[in-house]
């Protein structure tokens, strides 16, 4: 008697295996979900986390046929060809182990997305201009003073104050390179690297960006656009 039915479906006692290793692995069973999927004439098991975007298809031993996991050692989809179910659930354990990997793994890009969404959503009007020498010393100062005010409004001390003035002094050296608007962009940035970077929530994020425009807003001479259907087309 093969390993499979004669649909390429698991027999129940691999099924019950599938239970146990996820339940080694940490995980609860009933956050995934079995489906079958045909391909070429050809029934696999395909068992599914939460949502679908990652999952694991089982073999069916025939010829040329793989299972498919997802997340990958290096890659989203990666294929194994495995000619045995001890291989197969050797495969499978892996797979849970990437797994775990990619859901306990925050996305720092999606997070930073909000905060500069927060801070300044629509972007900015005016004209891209040099920042005069002048402009410059100016910003600098205040860059500098904002430090000391951002450091008593958060109650930042040790390692935290310490990086956003040293965020804050970036801002001072980008000002003798870029120009109005782009500088205003890199403020954006820096504001909402930040704000994440010291754990603060979105009210806290849009008072640092109201900290740093009412510091240097009347140099760089932008004002924010609002967002909105327009700023969509």
């Amino acid at each position: 008697m093969g390993l499979f039915g004669t649909k390429g479906t698991l027999l129940r006692s691999q099924k019950k295996a599938v239970f146990e290793m996820l339940r080694a692995a940490g995980f609860e069973p009933s956050e995934f979900d079995w489906s079958q999927e045909s391909t070429d004439g050809a029934t696999f098991e395909r068992l599914s986390y939460r949502d679908g975007e990652y999952y694991f298809r089982f073999s069916s031993y025939a010829e040329g046929s793989c299972c498919m996991a997802s997340p990958g050692a290096y890659q989203l989809v990666e294929y194994e060809y495995p000619r045995a179910w001890a291989q197969q659930a050797e495969s499978f354990r892996n797979w849970t182990g990437r797994l775990r990997r990619e859901i306990a793994c925050s996305d720092p890009w999606e997070e930073l997305a909000k905060y500069r969404l927060a801070v300044a959503a629509g972007g900015f009007d005016g004209p891209n201009e040099t920042i005069s020498g002048a402009e410059v010393e100016q910003i600098a100062r205040h860059m500098a003073t904002l430090g000391d005010e951002i450091q008593l409004a958060f109650e930042l001390a040790g390692e935290p104050a310490a990086f956003a003035r040293e965020r804050l002094a970036y801002l001072s050296e980008a000002a003798m390179r870029l120009k109005s608007r782009d500088w205003c962009y890199a403020a954006v940035g820096v504001c909402a690297t930040m704000a994440m970077m010291l754990s603060l929530d979105e009210d806290q994020a849009k008072e640092l960006w109201s900290m740093i425009k009412n510091r240097v807003g009347a140099f760089v001479r932008l004002s924010e656009r609002p967002s909105g259907p327009a700023e969509t087309a």
